[in-house]
């Protein structure tokens, strides 16, 4: 999960049988549940062969992943290179180049890019179970494995890890594997409305303490920004699972629900073979004008509310949490914009967007080397440029991180089948998903 301890941290850190659903921009095609792999043949075969182990893949799920991975790093950077609980806050946002960064990264990636990795989480449950309820151990098996490697990932590399926050979650999903589309849908609306309520609440707590002139003790600098300047790596595992410990709660509240709901969705589309090859369930014209026509300005409006409130010269803690739940609750409009761009570009120009499978296909891996990266780059065991670099720079080596890692996903699908880390989670739910010693 992208890290959200601190308010003013600005994170990273909706059964089978016949149906239908329509509602901004998502047209899910009327069908009878076929499983996940049920598709429309109704446009050209968009498999495409890669030089990898596997034959074909579908092209859209591996390149949304690797999307994902991009937006991810271009978020998560600032807890790397600027404040480990803030993140760029304060006088890290000040001058043309840095309000520019800020600006940026809060309207167009701040918690678009989670959701987005959260409805492929969810659409990946079918592949692991197939249809068939007889294999949910196999997702529980998953869900476990992503527990243990959260859980180091947290402690060891970075605190705003995810993975351990989708193990956590999908345990809950496992129960909803195999429910009717109704009940899913129902779930969704209602995870939905009690996360927005939640945050609500969190915002009006933090006005009302405010207004009273009591302290709100929502900002505080974490140890491990000491550790960062001039400690060991050995002294930042301590100082990283304390905050690690302190901002899960604090994350699952803030994106915790709106995650699920996105793996709600991603079962949905699985089930409707939405990312298959030639599939017409999703249409992306209608995905992208509600996503740039109304998600976009109000992702605009809630960094613009944020980064002058981070800019002026009392800034509100009620103000920034209420601009960040604002932007969390409204960005599936484009997250979902982006889905349907990237669909639309599949479809014409796949050329443009092909390269980005490679990391999408070794996502696991991927993500776990951009923590070791950035941490490598900016921590005092490695070049040290903590705090050191502009915040636009620092985003500026997250994006230059994440090409040179693409272009080395590239490197080892050309050799493997899978990424190391893409097989270890294989193995594990081979092996703690058996039962009876069957396969």
């Amino acid at each position: 999960m992208e890290p959200g301890p601190l308010p003013r941290s600005v994170p990273g850190t909706v059964g089978g049988g016949p149906w239908c659903r329509r509602g901004a921009g998502v047209v899910w095609a009327k069908q009878r549940y076929r499983g996940p792999h049920a598709r429309t043949n109704l446009a050209a075969d968009h498999r495409v062969t890669t030089p990898t182990r596997d034959a074909s893949r579908d092209l859209a799920p591996d390149v949304l992943r690797g999307f994902a991975l991009f937006g991810i790093a271009l978020v998560n950077v600032a807890f790397f290179a600027i404040d480990p609980g803030l993140g760029a806050t304060g006088p890290w946002v000040r001058g043309a180049g840095n309000t520019a960064a800020a600006f940026l990264v809060w309207a167009l990636a701040q918690g678009k890019f989670y959701l987005l990795f959260s409805f492929l989480f969810g659409y990946s449950s079918q592949y692991v179970v197939k249809a068939d309820p007889a294999r949910r151990h196999r997702w529980i098996a998953r869900a476990f494995g992503l527990l243990a490697l959260g859980a180091a990932h947290g402690v060891l590399l970075f605190h705003g890890d995810i993975l351990f926050a989708y193990g956590l979650l999908a345990l809950p999903f496992a129960a909803l594997l195999f429910r009717d589309a109704a009940t899913l849908r129902r779930w969704a609306w209602g995870v939905f409305v009690a996360t927005a309520a939640l945050q609500a609440l969190l915002v009006w707590a933090l006005w009302s303490a405010e207004r009273a002139g009591e302290p709100t003790a929502a900002l505080t600098t974490s140890t491990l920004d000491a550790v960062f300047r001039d400690g060991t790596y050995g002294a930042s595992i301590a100082a990283r699972l304390e905050l690690f410990a302190v901002g899960l709660p604090s994350g699952l509240v803030l994106q915790g629900g709106y995650a699920f709901v996105m793996f709600l969705l991603g079962l949905l589309a699985a089930r409707a073979g939405a990312l298959g090859a030639g599939a017409r369930v999703l249409d992306a014209r209608r995905l992208m004008a509600w996503g740039f026509g109304l998600g976009l300005p109000l992702q605009v409006a809630s960094a613009w509310v944020g980064v002058a409130n981070e800019l002026s010269a009392a800034p509100s803690d009620a103000v920034a949490v209420g601009a960040l739940a604002f932007g969390l609750t409204t960005a599936p409009l484009l997250t979902f914009g982006y889905v349907g761009a990237l669909l639309w570009l599949i479809e014409r120009r796949p050329a443009w967007v092909a390269w980005l499978r490679y990391p999408g296909r070794m996502s696991l891996t991927t993500y776990l080397l951009q923590s070791v990266v950035l941490a490598t780059v900016f921590g005092p065991w490695g070049l040290g440029l903590y705090q050191r670099l502009p915040y636009w720079g620092a985003v500026l080596v997250a994006a230059a991180t994440y090409v040179v890692l693409a272009g080395l996903a590239r490197l080892v699908l050309g050799r493997f089948r899978q990424g190391p880390f893409e097989w270890a989670m294989s193995a594990w739910t081979r092996r703690w998903g058996r039962r009876d010693g069957g396969a």
